[in-house]
Protein backbone atom coordinates (compact mmCIF):
# COMPACT_ATOMS: atom_id res chain seq x y z
CA UNK A 1 0.00 0.00 0.00
CA UNK A 2 0.85 3.93 -0.57
CA UNK A 3 -0.21 6.88 -0.37
CA UNK A 4 -1.28 8.37 -3.34
CA UNK A 5 -1.95 12.69 -3.39
CA UNK A 6 -3.81 13.89 -6.43
CA UNK A 7 -6.38 16.56 -7.33
CA UNK A 8 -9.96 16.05 -8.82
CA UNK A 9 -11.47 19.33 -10.87
CA UNK A 10 -15.10 19.30 -10.89
CA UNK A 11 -18.29 21.99 -11.44
CA UNK A 12 -20.77 21.97 -9.22
CA UNK A 13 -23.21 24.97 -10.45
CA UNK A 14 -25.24 26.92 -7.96
CA UNK A 15 -22.87 25.97 -5.29
CA UNK A 16 -20.68 27.32 -2.94
CA UNK A 17 -17.46 26.27 -1.23
CA UNK A 18 -19.27 26.60 2.53
CA UNK A 19 -21.97 24.76 1.18
CA UNK A 20 -19.96 21.97 -0.73
CA UNK A 21 -18.04 21.22 2.77
CA UNK A 22 -20.89 20.79 4.78
CA UNK A 23 -22.05 18.45 1.93
CA UNK A 24 -19.06 16.65 1.47
CA UNK A 25 -17.12 16.51 5.20
CA UNK A 26 -18.59 13.49 6.40
CA UNK A 27 -18.88 11.42 3.48
CA UNK A 28 -15.16 11.91 1.81
CA UNK A 29 -11.95 11.24 4.46
CA UNK A 30 -8.45 12.12 3.36
CA UNK A 31 -9.56 15.13 0.95
CA UNK A 32 -9.80 18.83 1.01
CA UNK A 33 -11.94 21.36 -0.83
CA UNK A 34 -10.76 24.52 -3.05
CA UNK A 35 -12.10 26.52 -5.24
CA UNK A 36 -14.54 28.08 -6.78
CA UNK A 37 -11.46 29.29 -9.09
CA UNK A 38 -12.48 31.94 -12.21
CA UNK A 39 -14.62 29.30 -14.19
CA UNK A 40 -16.41 28.05 -11.63
CA UNK A 41 -14.74 24.78 -11.03
CA UNK A 42 -13.56 23.23 -7.55
CA UNK A 43 -10.19 21.06 -6.51
CA UNK A 44 -10.67 18.37 -4.49
CA UNK A 45 -7.51 17.65 -2.85
CA UNK A 46 -7.25 13.28 -2.38
CA UNK A 47 -4.91 11.72 -0.05
CA UNK A 48 -5.15 7.94 -0.34
CA UNK A 49 -3.53 4.84 0.63
CA UNK A 50 -4.63 2.28 -1.92
CA UNK A 51 -2.04 -0.69 -3.81
CA UNK A 52 -1.60 1.92 -7.25
CA UNK A 53 -2.83 4.97 -8.09
CA UNK A 54 -5.43 3.84 -10.36
CA UNK A 55 -7.16 2.26 -7.53
CA UNK A 56 -6.83 5.55 -5.22
CA UNK A 57 -8.40 7.42 -8.16
CA UNK A 58 -11.43 4.97 -8.81
CA UNK A 59 -12.39 5.29 -4.97
CA UNK A 60 -12.15 8.64 -4.73
CA UNK A 61 -13.80 9.06 -8.13
CA UNK A 62 -16.42 6.99 -7.00
CA UNK A 63 -16.91 8.62 -3.91
CA UNK A 64 -17.50 12.25 -4.94
CA UNK A 65 -19.92 11.63 -7.85
CA UNK A 66 -21.62 9.20 -5.11
CA UNK A 67 -21.68 12.20 -2.93
CA UNK A 68 -22.38 14.72 -5.62
CA UNK A 69 -24.38 13.28 -8.14
CA UNK A 70 -25.01 16.74 -10.24
CA UNK A 71 -21.62 17.91 -10.30
CA UNK A 72 -19.45 17.01 -13.66
CA UNK A 73 -15.36 16.62 -12.95
CA UNK A 74 -13.55 17.77 -15.32
CA UNK A 75 -9.74 16.28 -15.27
CA UNK A 76 -7.00 14.87 -12.57
CA UNK A 77 -4.94 18.31 -12.24
CA UNK A 78 -1.76 16.09 -13.43
CA UNK A 79 0.79 18.94 -15.63
CA UNK A 80 -0.04 16.76 -18.95
CA UNK A 81 0.96 19.72 -20.84
CA UNK A 82 3.71 21.45 -21.17
CA UNK A 83 6.03 24.38 -23.70
CA UNK A 84 9.11 24.20 -24.59
CA UNK A 85 10.44 25.79 -21.39
CA UNK A 86 8.53 23.25 -19.40
CA UNK A 87 9.94 20.51 -21.18
CA UNK A 88 13.32 21.89 -21.17
CA UNK A 89 12.98 22.50 -17.11
CA UNK A 90 11.54 18.79 -17.08
CA UNK A 91 13.82 17.18 -18.89
CA UNK A 92 17.12 18.98 -17.41
CA UNK A 93 17.92 20.60 -20.71
CA UNK A 94 18.21 23.73 -21.92
CA UNK A 95 15.61 25.57 -23.76
CA UNK A 96 17.68 25.67 -26.79
CA UNK A 97 18.45 22.13 -26.50
CA UNK A 98 14.47 21.34 -26.70
CA UNK A 99 13.91 23.89 -29.77
CA UNK A 100 16.38 22.02 -31.80
CA UNK A 101 15.19 18.51 -30.63
CA UNK A 102 11.72 19.60 -31.69
CA UNK A 103 12.60 21.02 -35.12
CA UNK A 104 14.52 18.38 -35.68
CA UNK A 105 17.69 19.92 -35.94
CA UNK A 106 19.54 17.97 -33.27
CA UNK A 107 18.90 13.88 -32.57
CA UNK A 108 17.09 11.35 -34.53
CA UNK A 109 14.27 13.41 -35.12
CA UNK A 110 10.71 12.33 -34.58
CA UNK A 111 9.71 14.65 -31.88
CA UNK A 112 5.96 14.40 -31.06
CA UNK A 113 3.86 17.17 -32.99
CA UNK A 114 2.46 19.43 -30.49
CA UNK A 115 -1.01 18.79 -29.31
CA UNK A 116 -1.69 22.76 -29.77
CA UNK A 117 -1.31 26.34 -29.17
CA UNK A 118 -1.83 28.91 -27.08
CA UNK A 119 -3.04 31.90 -29.02
CA UNK A 120 -1.23 31.08 -31.78
CA UNK A 121 1.97 31.98 -30.31
CA UNK A 122 3.02 29.13 -28.21
CA UNK A 123 3.18 25.55 -29.00
CA UNK A 124 2.60 23.07 -26.07
CA UNK A 125 3.07 19.21 -26.34
CA UNK A 126 1.44 15.99 -24.11
CA UNK A 127 3.49 15.61 -21.54
CA UNK A 128 2.75 11.83 -21.64
CA UNK A 129 3.48 11.76 -25.70
CA UNK A 130 7.30 13.89 -24.44
CA UNK A 131 8.06 11.72 -22.20
CA UNK A 132 7.88 8.72 -23.91
CA UNK A 133 9.96 9.83 -26.68
CA UNK A 134 12.57 10.91 -24.61
CA UNK A 135 12.16 7.48 -23.03
CA UNK A 136 11.84 5.42 -26.39
CA UNK A 137 13.74 7.71 -28.96
CA UNK A 138 16.65 8.96 -26.87
CA UNK A 139 16.96 6.39 -23.70
CA UNK A 140 16.12 8.96 -21.48
CA UNK A 141 13.64 7.99 -18.50
CA UNK A 142 12.68 11.54 -17.07
CA UNK A 143 11.67 11.30 -13.40
CA UNK A 144 8.38 10.89 -12.78
CA UNK A 145 6.66 10.31 -15.24
CA UNK A 146 5.61 6.88 -14.60
CA UNK A 147 2.38 8.00 -14.53
CA UNK A 148 1.67 10.05 -17.44
CA UNK A 149 0.11 8.37 -19.69
CA UNK A 150 -2.61 6.61 -17.15
CA UNK A 151 -3.12 10.27 -16.04
CA UNK A 152 -3.44 11.40 -20.36
CA UNK A 153 -5.81 8.42 -20.96
CA UNK A 154 -8.05 9.08 -17.23
CA UNK A 155 -8.22 12.90 -18.35
CA UNK A 156 -9.30 11.75 -22.07
CA UNK A 157 -11.78 9.50 -20.78
CA UNK A 158 -13.16 12.32 -18.78
CA UNK A 159 -13.62 14.40 -21.47
CA UNK A 160 -15.37 11.58 -23.54
CA UNK A 161 -17.99 11.18 -20.68
CA UNK A 162 -18.97 14.49 -20.48
CA UNK A 163 -19.35 14.82 -24.35
CA UNK A 164 -20.96 11.62 -25.47
CA UNK A 165 -24.27 13.30 -23.93
CA UNK A 166 -23.96 15.74 -26.48
CA UNK A 167 -24.12 13.46 -29.52
CA UNK A 168 -26.98 11.83 -31.28
CA UNK A 169 -26.93 7.36 -31.56
CA UNK A 170 -25.04 7.11 -34.82
CA UNK A 171 -22.15 9.79 -33.23
CA UNK A 172 -22.01 7.68 -29.99
CA UNK A 173 -21.49 4.34 -31.84
CA UNK A 174 -18.87 5.97 -33.92
CA UNK A 175 -17.09 7.29 -30.89
CA UNK A 176 -17.73 3.91 -29.47
CA UNK A 177 -16.07 1.92 -32.66
CA UNK A 178 -13.14 4.45 -31.83
CA UNK A 179 -12.19 2.87 -28.66
CA UNK A 180 -10.53 -0.52 -28.41
CA UNK A 181 -12.54 -3.12 -28.18
CA UNK A 182 -11.25 -4.03 -24.40
CA UNK A 183 -12.32 -0.77 -23.40
CA UNK A 184 -15.86 -0.15 -25.41
CA UNK A 185 -16.87 -3.43 -24.00
CA UNK A 186 -15.91 -2.33 -19.96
Amino acid sequence: MKEHTFTICFLAPGRTLEDLSIDLYDRIDEASLMGPDEDGSFLYEFDRIAPSLPDALATALSELTSALPEATVIRVHEYDLASMSDIAARAGRTPESIRLLVNGKRGPGGFPPAAGDLGGRMKVWRWAEVAQWFEETLGQPLPNTSDSAFFQAFNDALEIRRLVGRLDEPQRRAVARALPAELAAA
